[in-house]
């Protein structure tokens, strides 16, 4: 029988690609999408038990990994999709959702 891999909190905790590997990813993503205004997110340490580390998703087929408390340069399309990933993200009652004026500017 194949072996199941289970998200655990452990696994959520580490990151599954390193710094430059993300740059990388990002530099393509970039390359497909020329001409895209750049924007600064973060994406606070309060979400990464929902969404684990790096945050990964994708806009029009054009894929981002976004580190989890590291401040990034993105296309304005990910960035406003990241910002509506985090306004609809599950906390626990001690985690504060943060406002986006937080988010964006420390």
């Amino acid at each position: 029988m194949a072996k199941k891999n289970i998200n655990t909190t452990a696994t959520l905790k580490q990151s599954t690609k390193k710094e430059s590997e993300l740059q990388k990813d990002l530099q393509e993503a970039n390359a497909k999408m020329k001409g895209s205004k750049m924007v600064e997110v973060l994406v606070p340490e309060a979400y990464r038990a929902a969404f684990g580390d790096p945050l990964k998703f994708s806009v029009n087929g054009i894929p981002v990994a976004i580190p989890i408390g590291k401040k990034m340069q993105v296309p304005e399309a990910h960035a406003l999709h990241a910002q509506r990933l985090m306004k609809g993200a599950v906390l626990s009652k001690a985690q504060k959702r943060l406002t986006p004026e937080e988010i964006f500017n420390d």
